[in-house]
């Protein structure tokens, strides 16, 4: 099972593909936000944003 704020991640990439972004403008913001929330996870044990 997922955690909370991977669901939130994947959440946010369904809106992008509902906004018609580019493949390079979403690979771009995921990599940028699963380091985020990696990050986020790790450093300050947040599990949902």
């Amino acid at each position: 099972m997922l955690e909370q704020i991977y669901y939130d991640v994947d959440k946010f990439f369904d809106y992008c593909a509902s906004k018609n972004l580019s493949t390079k403008t979403i690979g771009s913001y995921e990599q940028t936000l699963r380091l985020l929330a990696q990050y986020l996870k790790d450093n300050y044990k947040l599990k949902s944003v």
